[in-house]
């Protein structure tokens, strides 16, 4: 455990005191889970929580990659005095898609039985997690993942939030017809890919990197439809998860609904790497779907002027991200 202020992260992070611990741990890799406590908090006691999931494609990021972390969920936590809980978790195409999930499951059990008020009781003031008010947020495939989540927990959140989730991989198929092998304009070659997997060593694990190299993988990961493969990898290790990957495919479920407070969908319109017409797709099915089941009227999907990433400047007193929010905040906060 290590106590940090998070200036030294970010200054994007200066109003927080970040405790960074592993929630888990893979053979001898740690994988690490960062609170962010909001220096305002003063008095003790139990804090409702944020629960974030960085973006990346699956393949790139770090819980704290401040320049993917958005301003208005800073200014959330501050505002409500609430702690984020922010997770690493095993990447691709290093790790599998059943292996991301089972990370997902570890880490909310992690937090749900208290492993984490353990630190914060041992700080100058003492502080607990208020479990039972629980919102999760996430961007790109920090937002495939906060869908999971409240899909996987729905009666143990109070709300969900997703910006731009990479639904890349539940897209419709494209025509073969239209099949394209060269890199998109400006992108990185496909060579890229192969390379990378040339070098990788059975057993290897990545749950954080943020160097160029890594980006520019995940970015060929994605460009070049290598997606699927990869998450789909291995699934029949753990039949559980193998039939939680698709999370459309998960609103076929006669069991399936959402937290009560529903879930927030956020998207730019020019979005280039995840397309605003895969969330519109969603929504549209699960409002069909779930409809007259828990959090089905709180479902809400907001399609403003951006691209990828087109939230991360935007402040929480922007008119439609607080209309958007409105109910979810609420039931979060009850």
């Amino acid at each position: 455990m290590a106590l940090i202020d998070g200036t030294t992260i970010s200054p994007k992070f200066s109003s927080f005191s970040i405790l960074q611990t592993e929630y888990k741990k893979v053979h001898d890799h740690g994988i690490r889970a960062d609170l962010l406590i909001p220096k305002s908090i003063t008095a003790e006691g139990k804090r409702p929580v944020i629960v974030q999931f960085h973006g990346g494609g699956l393949v790139f990021g770090d819980s704290l990659y401040s320049d993917w972390f958005p301003t208005w969920i800073i200014e959330l936590a501050e505002k409500h005095s609430a702690i984020i809980v922010s997770a690493n978790y095993r990447m691709l195409p290093e790790s599998s898609g059943v292996e991301i999930l089972a990370d997902v499951d570890d880490f909310w059990q992690w937090l749900r039985t208290g492993q984490a008020d353990s630190l914060l009781s041992s700080l100058p003031t003492p502080l607990s997690l208020d479990v039972d008010r629980v919102i999760s947020t996430g961007e790109s495939a920090g937002g495939f993942l906060s869908v999971y989540l409240s899909l996987t927990f729905p009666d143990e959140i109070r709300a969900a939030v997703a910006q731009y989730p990479m639904f890349n991989q539940e897209a419709p198929p494209k025509d073969p017809s239209s099949s394209d092998d060269s890199a998109p304009t400006g992108g990185p070659p496909k060579e890229v890919v192969p390379n990378h997997l040339a070098k990788m060593n059975t057993g290897d694990i990545v749950s954080s990197d943020t160097s160029n190299s890594r980006l520019i993988l995940g970015i060929a990961t994605v460009a070049h439809g290598n997606v699927v493969e990869f998450i789909e990898r291995d699934s029949d290790a753990s039949p559980i998860h193998r039939d939680r990957l698709s999370q459309i495919g998960r609103l076929d479920n006669k069991d399936t609904h959402l937290p009560r407070g529903g879930l927030v969908v956020l998207h730019g319109r020019e979005d280039p790497v995840v397309p605003s017409s895969l969330s519109e797709r969603f929504v549209r099915v699960a409002r069909e779907k779930l409809h007259g089941r828990q959090g089905a009227d709180n479902i809400v999907l907001s399609i403003q002027a951006g691209q990828h990433g087109f939230d991360n400047p935007v402040h929480l007193e922007e008119g439609w991200l607080q209309e958007a929010l409105q109910k979810a905040v609420s039931i979060w906060l009850e």
